[in-house]
């Protein structure tokens, strides 16, 4: 069937580093409570479930049918959608595992740059435990309609041969509404992607646009997936030399999107691959590795794996991502040896093999961030965040008189007055007890930099003893 799909020449591009995998819905699926699910079709039944919504179910299109049906409603409008879409997103008990075919890619070590269709960290996750023992060292940048100016700056950093870049085209799940869930979303991420409203980074888009483009289980309305190959073009697709190779459950030359390419791509090499992506990625794996015998034995996670270590740890919860991400560039601008844990979803033995090590014998400085919606979570939710304050507390008992716990409030709104984080401080008394720092949106405020810049120099003393 797929006797004239050209392996070698897939092959030799990814040998040559020209090879750019766009990684689709399809993809990211893997077995989660006794059955395989995609993690979008897993979000949509549960959003179908909490709404009590009566979904007409289209295959690969679970979430946008979701969000169909909840508009259906009477008076419904779209604000808190996107809210409840995290919440049910972080509240998977247990978290959704890495798909298998996400590590089969992750083990093609000349693949650099991924470019993710979905809203989460999967891909990202799987990178970090196949090359580098679980650390958090894989590139993330999402595309946001709403980008603050640092995560612009950030995103415009050439990309680095030492970690690999996942580029997440529809947003990722955070704290804001600024990611996608059905496909008005996606018409106008990639409206403002190809108007310049909102400029993507230039390397990225150099890179893209220069490279042959390996499609994993992308599926879209036709319209708008011959827009997304335009995008990712520089010439017109009529003339561009390149060549597009696609795996997916609904590919077949007889779909209008092979059609449309086949038609008018007289110079593209198009090549599609007849079955499910999960099943092109093991033969692609499967004939890398065969070509390839010394990699075939690719680390993996290892359990004795030594943590990223940094002298200040932000202890975060997800709702508060990208003000953490702001307060990390800042607090590594004034010198600080500062890290954080973003690998989204970690489950528990990552996070007490690599995170509460750190916590109860290697930083020196714990921010805990604070903001309302962090007050609001503790009433409602668990998470790691409060079981890494807890230990945090249980340390500094170890070392009265000795500056450890610096609480961080984010809040834009705060005026000094901590009584609106009373339920932090009914579970964690101690904290209360702290004078906090304040960094609204993320940003330092100048006591606050004089206070982190006194405890690095701090540090810096007692290493040069």
């Amino acid at each position: 069937m797929n006797e004239d799909f050209r392996w070698d020449n897939l092959l030799e591009y990814i040998e040559d580093g020209k090879v750019v995998p766009i990684i689709g819905q399809e993809l990211v699926q893997a077995e989660y409570q006794g059955r395989l699910v995609s993690l979008q079709a897993l979000l949509a039944e549960r959003l179908a479930e909490r709404e009590k919504l009566s979904v007409e179910w289209t295959r690969h299109f679970e979430l946008n049918d979701a969000v169909g049906a909840y508009l259906e409603q009477p008076y419904i409008k779209l604000a808190g959608l996107y809210d409840r879409v995290c919440s049910l997103l972080k509240s998977l008990s247990p978290p959704f595992p890495v798909p298998p075919a996400l590590i089969q890619l992750a083990q093609i070590r000349p693949l650099e740059l991924f470019v993710s269709l979905t809203f989460d960290s999967l891909m990202a996750r799987a990178l970090d435990q196949v090359r580098f023992s679980g650390q958090p060292v894989t590139r993330e940048i999402e595309f946001s309609l709403n980008q603050s100016t640092a995560a612009h700056n950030e995103a415009q950093l050439p990309r680095s041969s030492a970690a690999p870049v996942v580029f997440n085209l529809f947003g990722r799940a955070g704290g804001k509404s600024d990611f996608a869930i059905h496909d008005e979303d996606r018409l106008e991420f990639i409206h403002r992607l190809v108007s310049g409203d909102v400029p993507p980074p230039e390397w990225l888009l150099s890179e893209l646009r220069n490279s042959h483009l390996l499609l994993l289980g992308a599926h879209f309305p036709d319209w708008l997936g011959r827009f997304i190959l335009r995008a990712a073009t520089r010439d017109r697709l009529r003339i561009a030399q390149r060549a597009y190779f696609t795996a997916g459950e609904l590919t077949t030359s007889e779909t209008a999107l092979a059609e449309f390419l086949r038609r008018f791509g007289r110079e593209t090499e198009i090549n599609l691959y007849v079955g499910t992506a999960a099943e092109f990625t093991a033969e692609l794996h499967e004939r890398w590795m065969k070509r390839n015998p010394e990699m075939s034995q690719s680390p993996v996670e290892q359990p004795d794996a030594q943590p990223a270590r940094g002298s200040i740890f932000i202890s975060y919860g997800r709702e508060n991502l990208n003000e953490v991400e702001r307060l990390h560039a800042a607090i590594t601008a004034l010198g600080g040896d500062v890290w954080f844990d973003k690998v989204e979803l970690a489950p528990g033995d990552y996070w007490e093999r690599k995170i509460l090590p750190q916590i109860q014998r290697d930083v020196r400085l714990f921010l805990p961030v604070i903001s309302q919606r962090t007050a609001n979570r503790l009433q409602t939710s668990e998470g790691y965040v409060f079981q890494e304050w807890g230990e945090a507390i249980k340390r500094k008992k170890r070392m009265p008189a000795r500056k450890f716990i610096m609480p961080v409030v984010i809040d834009h709104d705060y005026t000094g007055d901590m009584s609106r984080y009373q339920s932090i401080f009914d579970t964690f008394p101690d904290m209360q007890e702290v004078h906090a720092g304040y960094a609204p949106g993320g940003e330092p405020d100048e006591e606050l930099k004089t206070s982190l810049v006194n405890e690095i120099r701090s540090m810096r003393r007692e290493d040069a003893r």
